[in-house]
């Protein structure tokens, strides 16, 4: 992956409506909470097989696909699906290689719990899509995800601040030195300051390899490596968020029973509803939430007619002690 560059390119893309990803989930738990999960992902080959959001791949998921399937097409599609035991957890990242920081990944986490009271049973979806925290780390980037139409002046300059600003920060540096080095790095960071986006996206490589050298130059060669694996991770997680601009998730759920509580935005007989897409939680968690329950009354009356007759028994015994 060429990060940098192809930022610039998926952003292009993107604002000529040429790459466009939609992806389908469906999560059907069965009253015995084991659980059927559907993946659909439809749209462009690359934003399909890109690293935004990994789609299931591994030898546990049946998977139907024309990803390989004559190329020349506009739109391609992927399905996957898998039948899973109540206990088996769900992938926190489709992703099955280390080649990327899990810290850089789009992170998903599901729970679900089932509670069964033989006269009751309870059932709990909760599924979280993990917050990009743009707003914090650069966020101009946020106003370009509002509004990708009119980019906001000096969003490429401050994502580049921040990649070298935090390198610095997560590096293993002398805290006698890191003050010289940041003093350094902001004197280098407002020369630049002026410069129009289009000029750093077009001699990325130089502002981005200027940068690095000054805060790689004045420590051990020995800490080179780390100080570049940093910044990588760190433009891969800004790349993902970028590439997200363009993806459109909706996800579906059928719980069992009635359903006693959803933050969702749709029901539909017995079908649960969310659309959502990356400005949904660049900033904070989006939280998927449900709560169903199956009263078994006859179980109830049974229970009831079960415990009378373990107290008249009881009572009895009681009465020819005496």
């Amino acid at each position: 992956m060429k990060k940098y560059k192809k930022i610039i390119i998926i952003y292009l893309l993107f604002m000529f409506s040429l790459s466009c990803v939609e992806h389908k989930f469906f999560l059907n738990i069965h009253p015995d909470g084991n659980y059927y999960f559907e993946y659909n992902g439809h749209g462009d080959r690359d934003d399909l097989i890109n690293f935004d959001f990994p789609m299931p791949d591994n030898s546990k998921w049946n998977i139907i696909s024309t990803i390989n399937e004559n190329l020349d097409a506009e739109t391609f599609d992927y399905r996957a699906y898998k039948l899973s035991d109540k206990n088996e957890n769900f992938p926190i990242t489709f992703f099955n290689s280390d080649s990327i920081p899990l810290q850089a990944l789009l992170k998903h986490p599901m729970e679900i719990n089932h509670f069964n009271l033989f006269f009751l049973e309870t059932y709990h979806f909760k599924w979280t899509f993990e917050n990009r925290d743009v707003n914090k780390k650069y966020p101009l980037v946020s106003n370009l995800i509002q509004n990708p139409e009119n980019p906001p002046v000096g969003w490429v300059r401050q994502t580049l601040d921040y990649l070298l600003n935090e390198t610095l920060n997560q590096s293993n540096i002398g805290w006698n030195t890191r003050p010289i080095i940041k003093s350094s790095l902001d004197d280098w960071i407002k020369s630049i300051q002026e410069l129009p986006d289009s000029i750093i996206l077009n001699e990325y490589d130089y502002y981005k390899q200027a940068g690095l050298d000054v805060i790689m130059q004045p420590v051990q060669p020995n800490l080179y490596f780390d100080m570049d694996s940093i910044f990588q991770t760190l433009e891969y997680e800004l790349e993902i968020t970028l590439e997200l601009m363009d993806d459109d998730f909706n996800h579906y759920t059928i719980l069992p029973g009635e359903i006693k509580f959803s933050n969702s935005d749709t029901l539909i007989s017995d079908t649960l509803f969310w659309n959502f897409g990356i400005e949904n939680f660049m900033n904070e968690d989006y939280t998927m939430i449900a709560k169903s329950k199956i009263i078994y009354n006859n179980r109830k009356i049974g229970g009831l007619i079960f415990l009378m007759v373990c107290f008249l028994l009881i009572a009895s015994k009681k009465l020819n002690l005496i």
